[in-house]
């Protein structure tokens, strides 16, 4: 199953150790390397300005998409009549 040359360091519940391959997880040179290019400063400040612009842009076309909705919804609410105010019923005497 395993290379008996380099068999695999287990901690005490069983898992393989992180750092089986003998690198430092945890050091400075090991850390540097490791960094995705992508997570420099400026990258991140580009990546917040256009998630921003993006968020502006969905808010200001949801109101405007509602405020057509609500727009064409009371249009035809009153096509069909529905805002009109009741027919005034008389009352009746209802023989008993």
């Amino acid at each position: 199953m395993w290379n008996n040359q380099n068999p695999p360091e287990f901690e005490h519940d069983g898992f393989p150790h992180p750092q089986r391959d003998g690198a430092d997880e945890t050091s400075p040179d090991t850390e540097q390397e490791s960094l995705d290019p992508n997570l420099s400063p400026e990258h991140i400040k580009a990546t917040k300005k256009s998630l921003k612009r993006i968020y502006i842009i969905l808010l200001i076309m949801g109101l405007l998409l509602g405020g057509l909705v609500s727009v064409g919804i009371v249009i035809a609410l009153d096509r069909m009549g529905l805002t009109d105010a009741p027919a005034d019923v008389e009352e009746t005497e209802m023989p008993y």
